[in-house]
Order: structure tokens, then C-alpha cells, then sequence
């Protein structure tokens, strides 16, 4: 399986009704009052409809400028990568992370080692593990609340909202799947791969809630005239027996002549397998089901994939000289989204009901109705942008600082 595992190599890269009650007193009431509680229930009634009308043009409107409401210089940003969680950003590099509120509060910091530390997160809880190297590190937003030491080099990994750990281990020219409880760093099972049985394990994701398990493996035959591949999507059901958590196959798909790099949880219920030429969703609480397969025209391929817990999305490329596209998914496979982009983008994120697309120093939003949101440039190459409660706040993370804006 080394076709397989060079091949991913190379292609790898490394988001109240309020209750009135009538008081009944025993006495009449007077007809000046009925008419001021009337009054009080005109003017609560124009309130809402001008609240209402006001959420509506928020969300319906273009930007085209923008205003600083509060930046927080960076001392030390070079070499810092970060990554959004729970409204914050971690700020990290190879010996430290420090969480920052949305409010540029710094709540927490951790020192470590490592060689190639890569984020995960999901829900309430995010970790840090060094690829190749043998350390996880589990944290909240109160600060850290796990760690795992590996005995075998880390290739992949992924942690649930409960904290349970699935790990991709590289064990000589075969693999190894292993599921830990992060929070005690307990290894709960482990599963030999043998890839020229199996293929080669190219991704896997861990449920939200920790009950299941997706991988999906690989398998290249490289013939003289051309190259047969075999993609095998794999579910599991993760089980608590005694002191293990034990690993049931419940349902798998195999796919000739396709290859799917990637495979992620939408949500507990809803799973997408990315493939170079379709994507695969899937449904089920208990045992995962084919839902729908999207396949691609056969002059596109994807060149990227994206994903939240609503919507999967990819980048597509076409014929030479055209626009690269881009089309978002839901988890029923929807088509919500496309657009010709007109050039390429360092990095595209789904948050919520938005699209963020940047480049360089470019700034694009979009929603998932079409309408370009807005359309400008950052003063330097923007590391990193978080929406923020409201939608037209951001904090766009740069090499200067963390800066609050505000659209207008």
C-alpha cells in the first residue's frame, strides 16, 4: 500500500417568547386602564415588527467599509498559527497555546513540545497533537483537561466533544486505529491494519457524541497502462465493554475507481465521505446509511473540501482557463451554494450560514443565498477571521494584532 500512502502525501495539505398573565383582582377594571395596557400592547407590537425588519436588513445587507472597534497588539506573532474554538482563538506554535476570549482577554496559556503541532476541535473541546511525534493535549476553555502519549508516531487524529480520541498510528509499513479517553489519557482499544488486506487508512473522524467511528481506507493497484483504485468507507460503533471500548463494524461501502482522502462527521446522525470526483453523505444514529451520492461532471475534480456541522462545500476545477467553482452541500445533499470564484483562495471556511473567503489581504463574504456580503482588503495578509455574534462582527487576526471590526 505505499502507492497509496505516496499518493496522500502529496496531496495532502497540511465552524423567548415572553408569557403575559392576566391578574384577575375581584374588581372591574377601569376602562383608562384597558386602554393604557392596549397602548402599552401597540407601541410592544411596533417594536417587534421594527425589530424584526431591522434583524431582516442586517441580514440581507452589503458591506462595503468597515471600522476598528478595539485591536490588540501582538507581541510575539510570528510563527503563531491559530485556530477558532468556542467563540476564542488559540494561539499556538511549538511550545505554547493561549486562549483568547472574543473580548481580546487572554484566559489561559500552556507549555509543551512539539515538532508539528496540528489542531482539532469539536463542540466544547479542542486539542493540540504533534503529527509524527506522540503527545495529544485535550483543553476547554478553562484550560487544559487531557493528555496522551502514543507509543507509535501520530499520522491522523480526531477528538468528540466528550473527549474520546480516535489516532491514526504509523506502525512500520502497516497501520494502527486507536481509541483514547483524552481526559485520562487511557487507551480504550487498539486495531491493527494491515494494509495489503485492508488499504491504507487515508482519513477518520469520531462522532460528536463519541458513539461512532468512520475511516475510510485505500487501495492503489499500480498496472502498467493505469492505476486501479478502490475506496472502502467504513462505520463502527464504538461500545464501552468492562474496562475497553470495543470496535463493531455496522456498515461499510466500497467504491471502485474512486478515491476519498477525506471522510467527516456533519453531526452524530450525518457523515460525507470527499472524494476527488463525488462526495458520499450518509445517515443514521445507529447504523449509518447511504443517504445520497453527488457525483461531479466528468470534467471537474475537487481540489479542496471544507465543512461545519450543517454544510460540507468543495472547490472544483474545471477545464483549463475556466473559473474555479464553488458549491456547498447540506447534509441531505441540498445544493445550497455555487459560484465561479475569480481567482483562488488561501483558505475557505463555512461558518454557520456564511462563507468566508480569503486571500492575501482580500476579504470576501458570502451567504448561502448567493449574495455577496462584502467585498474588501485587510491593512496585512489576514492569518485567521471569526465571526462574531452579530453579522457584521469579525476579528480578523493578522501579524499586528487581534482587531474587532465592525461592517457598515
Amino acid at each position: 500500500m505505499s502507492n497509496a500512502r505516496e499518493y496522500l502525501r502529496k496531496k495532502q495539505k497540511i465552524k423567548k417568547n415572553r408569557l403575559l398573565k392576566k391578574i384577575h383582582t375581584g374588581r372591574p377594571v377601569k376602562r383608562t386602564r384597558m386602554r393604557h395596557r392596549l397602548g402599552i400592547a401597540a407601541v410592544l407590537c411596533v417594536f417587534a415588527i421594527a425589530a424584526a425588519a431591522l434583524a431582516a436588513g442586517f441580514a440581507g445587507r452589503t458591506y462595503k467599509a468597515y471600522e476598528v472597534q478595539s485591536n490588540q497588539v501582538l507581541t510575539s506573532s510570528k510563527g503563531m498559527d491559530y485556530q477558532d474554538f468556542c467563540g476564542g482563538i488559540m494561539q499556538y506554535d511549538a511550545r505554547n497555546v493561549t486562549y483568547i476570549s472574543e473580548d481580546n482577554q487572554r484566559i489561559w496559556s500552556y507549555s509543551y513540545q512539539m515538532q508539528t503541532p496540528f489542531p482539532d476541535t469539536c463542540g466544547s473541546m479542542a486539542a493540540l497533537g504533534d503529527i509524527r511525534g506522540n503527545r495529544i493535549v485535550l483543553f476547554d476553555t478553562s484550560g487544559k483537561r487531557g493528555e496522551i502519549y502514543t507509543q507509535l508516531p501520530i499520522r491522523r487524529y480526531r477528538v468528540s466533544d466528550r473527549g474520546l480520541v480516535a489516532v491514526i498510528l504509523a506502525e512500520g509499513k502497516d497501520s494502527r486505529i486507536e481509541i483514547y479517553n483524552g481526559l485520562t489519557g487511557d487507551s480504550l482499544g487498539s486495531y491493527g491494519v494491515p494494509e495489503d488486506r485492508i488499504g491504507y487508512p487515508a482519513d477518520l473522524d469520531i462522532s460528536p457524541d463519541g458513539t461512532k467511528l468512520i475511516v475510510s481506507y485505500m487501495q492503489l493497484d499500480m498496472q502498467p497502462q493505469d492505476t486501479i483504485s478502490t475506496s472502502h468507507i467504513a462505520f463502527y460503533r464504538l461500545q464501552r465493554v468492562g474496562s475497553e471500548t470495543v470496535r463493531q463494524l455496522v456498515s461499510s461501502k466500497i467504491i471502485q475507481g474512486g478515491i476519498f482522502p477525506q471522510v467527516v462527521f456533519i453531526d452524530s446522525a450525518h457523515a460525507a465521505a470527499l472524494g476527488n470526483g463525488s462526495i458520499l453523505l450518509f445517515e443514521g444514529n445507529e447504523i449509518p446509511e447511504p443517504l445520497k451520492q453527488i457525483d461531479l461532471p466528468a470534467e471537474e475534480r475537487a481540489l479542496d473540501y471544507f465543512s461545519n456541522d450543517q454544510y460540507v462545500g468543495m472547490t472544483v476545477t474545471r477545464q483549463k482557463g475556466a473559473p474555479i467553482l464553488l458549491k456547498v452541500y447540506s447534509a441531505d445533499g441540498t445544493q445550497q451554494f455555487t459560484k465561479e470564484l475569480e481567482e483562488a483562495y488561501d483558505e475557505i471556511k463555512l461558518y454557520k450560514d456564511q462563507l468566508l473567503l480569503c486571500r492575501d489581504k482580500a476579504l470576501r463574504i458570502y451567504d448561502l443565498g448567493g449574495r455577496k456580503r462584502y467585498s474588501g482588503d485587510m491593512p496585512l495578509p489576514i492569518l485567521e477571521i471569526i465571526p462574531g455574534d452579530k453579522k457584521y462582527q469579525y476579528t480578523v487576526i493578522d501579524s499586528a494584532g487581534i482587531r474587532q471590526i465592525r461592517l457598515h
